[in-house]
């Protein structure tokens, strides 16, 4: 039974009782306590990388052996099947898409060196800057560097762990992203998540020859024709961005995302507050219709450069649960003025 996915310092902030019961010598430490009792009790607060919801709604199937009592939960199944049997612990790490993107992982887990991709981001790839979540690891160190000098004195394995246990909480903004041309699911979390549907990088841009603004950019890639994203946002704070555009200052025009196959890809996106979150998209409110559509909010280009009408419209995103075009107005930011579809 392999308890790789146990973390002890998220189990004992989990789990109050136990964080007393360590120092005082009762049990050994947060890892004993779980063996010994949590497991049984049903904590499954163990890491930043396992949510029992989300592991028995995607596997149906542990939901109903846990129902039946052939497991004390979904972590249960995890630690005894699910890690070896390529089973996503949560929808911050995709095991298959981990895999699929670094072969020589696949190929050590396929040989037995390895149990998961997960055991290999988990003890290795954190450091190596492996792409395991879709937090994007530049943008954030490039844009924090406290954080960047603390995981190259080796005091952090990766920004990603400071902003678990760190910056969700102190309003330190993160990126978000899933893949160009595959159809994703991406959840945002923390006090200011920036959720894309495709491929987000960072580098440093260059004015002149030899002058260097000390800056992250943002270089955004371009959604595939019929690309399908689930961009899902937090509680607090999230901005969800349908614009190619990564520096506002710069660029005079720009492209919008999901402008490739008419109605065939878009965006979803789930729990949009009105009022809290922002819908960032290229142009001007002109460029776009807002259709009201059985309890959901479609949104379409009608008009592009120079305001040459888009015949048939483009769909490019639905909004869930948003049922008024009225309401979304003051929840619009526009990254450039011109809208082109080319």
């Amino acid at each position: 039974m392999s308890f790789l996915i146990f973390d002890e310092a998220f189990y004992l902030n989990s789990n109050p009782d136990v964080k007393q019961a360590v120092p005082a010598g009762i049990i050994k430490s947060g890892l004993d306590h779980f063996i010994q009792y949590g497991l049984k009790e049903k904590r499954v607060n163990v890491s930043p990388f396992y949510n029992e919801e989300f592991y028995l709604q995607t596997n149906p199937a542990v939901a109903q052996a846990v129902k039946d009592g052939n497991f004390a939960s979904g972590l249960d199944h995890f630690i005894q099947f699910g890690e070896t049997e390529a089973r996503s612990p949560s929808s911050l790490f995709d095991e298959q898409k981990y895999l699929q993107r670094y072969p020589d992982i696949a190929a050590a887990v396929k040989s037995g060196s390895l149990s998961s991709g997960l055991a290999h981001f988990l003890q290795f790839g954190q450091t190596e800057a492996r792409h395991g979540t879709p937090f994007v690891e530049s943008i954030y160190r490039g844009a924090y560097p406290d954080v960047d000098q603390a995981v190259k004195a080796g005091v952090l394995k990766s920004g990603l762990e400071h902003y678990l246990l760190y910056g969700q909480y102190e309003n330190r903004t993160a990126v978000f992203q899933g893949d160009s041309g595959i159809n994703d699911t991406i959840t945002g979390f923390g006090k200011d998540a920036h959720i894309y549907g495709v491929s987000v990088s960072s580098f440093p841009y260059y004015l002149g020859t030899d002058q260097q603004i000390n800056q992250s950019y943002w270089q955004v890639g371009n959604s595939q024709p019929n690309e399908v994203d689930v961009l899902i946002g937090s509680p607090e704070k999230d901005t969800f961005s349908l614009s190619d555009v990564f520096d506002r200052k710069m660029p005079y025009y720009g492209r919008s995302l999901y402008a490739q196959s008419g109605d065939n890809d878009y965006a979803l996106i789930q729990n949009f507050e009105v009022g809290k979150d922002q819908l960032v998209l290229v142009g001007n409110i002109n460029n776009y219709q807002f259709v009201p559509t059985n309890g959901n909010l479609q949104v379409y280009i009608v008009n592009n450069y120079m305001n040459t009408p888009v015949n048939p419209p483009e769909l490019i995103t639905i909004l869930s649960g948003v049922n008024s075009a009225d309401s979304i107005t003051n929840s619009l930011a526009f990254s450039v003025r011109t809208l082109v579809t080319y």
